[in-house]
């Protein structure tokens, strides 16, 4: 008997491991998602930002697979906007120097549900980088388009967990 129990505790810890929580929240009812063009309101004059985020949210949303994405007429909607992008000073070396500069990207984002007309959440996204100033349009735009990705996972999560 003992044996039999040590099989069944073994099984419960390796299909514990399974488990996921992708689409612990969604309601039934929704099947399909339309993702709305992003918008930047933020100023800042980089089309790319706007670009990648749209990107890297279809590309998110397509390996999740928790919708069947649609380019209208979606159950649900997704907005997206580029709220603001702010740089500031983040580090200055002996001698006043600086060497170092934190990128910071607020995003607002509507989840919709078009089935039974109302929000299901409205939530602002906040993510930064610190770059070098050596070379810094090179390493702003990489910064930039890192926060941008992490934002997209934020958002995937937020949508298919509740988080």
């Amino acid at each position: 008997m003992t044996g039999l129990k040590s099989y069944v505790a073994i099984m419960l810890a390796l299909l514990s491991g399974c488990y996921s929580f992708t689409g612990g929240s969604i309601p039934s009812h929704l099947k399909t998602l339309q993702i709305l063009p992003v918008i930047d309101e933020s100023g800042f004059g980089n089309p790319d930002n706007r670009t990648d985020l749209e990107a890297a949210l279809l590309y998110n949303f397509r390996r999740d697979n928790s919708f069947e994405l649609t380019e209208a007429l979606g159950d649900a909607k997704l907005s997206v906007i580029i709220a603001s992008i702010q740089e500031v000073t983040q580090t200055v070396n002996p001698g006043e120097l600086e060497t170092e500069r934190r990128l910071t990207i607020n995003c607002a984002v509507e989840y919709y549900d078009e089935i039974n007309k109302k929000q299901i959440w409205k939530k602002t996204f906040s993510n930064y980088a610190i770059f070098p100033l050596s070379n810094a349009l090179v390493a702003r735009n990489e910064a930039a388009a890192d926060i941008l990705t992490r934002t997209a996972e934020d958002i995937l999560l937020a949508v298919v967990s509740g988080w």
